[in-house]
């Protein structure tokens, strides 16, 4: 049996899609990245926006479309906001509520009873890497932030829950001797992993410490925070692994102080000001990342401009901009003075262009300096991947050497551009 496993949002989905791919495999099952060559499809869906709800489901109707009769599974966020909506996914589509994903690849593959497989998220180890060489891995669930706009919390549970500190490290350090050579710390709202802004830099200090102990070169990277989890021991932390990326994705949302409010975000302009600053006191290169939202019910033209500013005096070196998404049950949906989308639209674009000329300022700062990529494309005369600050980066060889895909690879930068929505560091492999 070959399964294809269709994976939306953020990088949560991708740790389960990887998990339900590794007990299916345990079941017997093979998973393939053809949908035309498969006996079932999964799609793990997003709910985050409405785009993300409609992609997922617009993939369900292809899916029945191109291959009429096979089993269809619908699981993830969108799978549970469907349930809570009373919402009927389209005719023939099995959906698995997130309560239930535990049971995923039972389901699909119609056997394994007596294989054991993970029956909390907190039990799941990733194994290997998949089709990237970067490794997500989960070490929170949960968020109780309960901000205005957002509907994770109702369909992703807002009880924190984290993986305890012994477990995360035996995970990464399994996956260190496997090769893997970057994992990326993920979760909900993993600021508050430990249920406290206290407990991250432990469990960095330990599982780094242990890599280091063990003569392991793989690097770690945080995926997201919040201002308020910036705190004097994460700075820290920084400064003394050299294993820890130096990035972090950041979401702003909005630059004026009165949409956070309304946004329930727990954090003030200021606050984020103050975050990027602690860090780039470590390194005057640590690279940011960011989500902005636009149209948010009662912003004005001031509002924008706010944002704008934020997007300037950070020096962002990408924004993911999205226009203002109503969802269910959430307080915002209430709001008046909702934002007309033709306003929005215009408003998103204003924030894409200065978020181009911002990533472009600041892309210019690494020319003339050495990065190290770990290679994820590798042909004849040419090798590209990721920086230890998040930045693609494409490095020239000698001749037509080719390079080993999958290792870490020192590029020096002659030059940067713009490519489609994210800065692109050029250069030479170094000698």
């Amino acid at each position: 049996m070959k399964v294809f496993i269709y994976t939306l949002g953020c990088k949560v989905n991708e740790v389960d899609s990887e998990l339900y791919a590794q007990e299916m495999r345990l079941l017997g099952a093979e998973t393939t990245t053809k949908m035309m060559e498969a006996d079932a499809v999964v799609v793990n869906s997003c709910s985050v926006t409405n785009r993300a709800q409609a992609q997922s489901l617009q993939f369900v109707r292809r899916s029945l479309r191109q291959r009429p009769g096979m089993p269809v599974y619908l699981t993830g966020c969108g799978a549970t906001l469907l349930k809570l909506t009373h919402k009927e996914a389209p005719a023939g589509v099995a959906v698995v509520a997130m309560s239930d994903r535990a049971q995923v690849a039972k389901l699909v593959v119609g056997s394994g009873e007596a294989v054991e497989t993970a029956g909390r998220w907190v039990d799941g180890r990733v194994l290997r890497a998949g089709s990237r060489n970067r490794v997500d891995v989960r070490i929170q669930e949960g968020c109780d932030n309960m901000c205005s706009y957002c509907v994770v919390p109702f369909v992703r549970g807002s009880r924190l829950e984290s993986k305890p500190i012994d477990m995360a490290v035996d995970e990464v350090l399994k996956l260190a001797v496997a090769g893997v050579k970057e994992v990326v710390l993920t979760g909900t709202e993993i600021g508050k992993y430990g249920q406290t802004v206290d407990m991250l830099p432990v469990l960095l200090d330990s599982m780094l410490g242990a890599l280091e102990t063990a003569g392991l070169p793989t690097r770690v990277r945080v995926s997201s925070l919040n201002p308020d989890a910036i705190t004097q021991a994460l700075v820290s932390q920084f400064a003394k692994h050299a294993a820890l990326c130096p990035q972090l994705h950041l979401p702003l949302q909005s630059g004026s102080d009165a949409v956070l409010q309304r946004m329930r975000r727990p954090y003030t302009s200021s606050d984020l000001l103050s975050s990027v600053q602690s860090l780039r006191a470590v390194d005057p290169l640590f690279t940011f990342t960011t989500d902005v939202i636009v149209g948010f019910p009662g912003e004005t033209e001031e509002d924008l401009q706010a944002s704008l500013d934020m997007v300037r005096l950070a020096a962002f070196a990408k924004v993911h901009v999205f226009p203002y998404s109503l969802r269910p049950f959430t307080p915002a949906a209430r709001l008046e003075q909702q934002v007309r989308a033709g306003v929005a639209k215009e408003r998103l674009h204003r924030v894409l262009e200065t978020a181009e000329q911002t990533g472009m300022a600041f892309a210019r700062q690494f020319v003339d300096r050495d990065v190290t990529i770990v290679s994820e494309k590798s042909a004849s005369g040419e090798v590209e991947g990721y920086s230890e600050h998040y930045l693609w980066t494409e490095g020239r060889t000698k001749g037509d050497e080719m390079l080993e895909r999958d290792s870490f690879v020192v590029v020096r930068v002659e030059s940067c551009r713009w490519g489609g929505d994210r800065v692109i560091l050029t250069g030479r492999v170094a000698a």
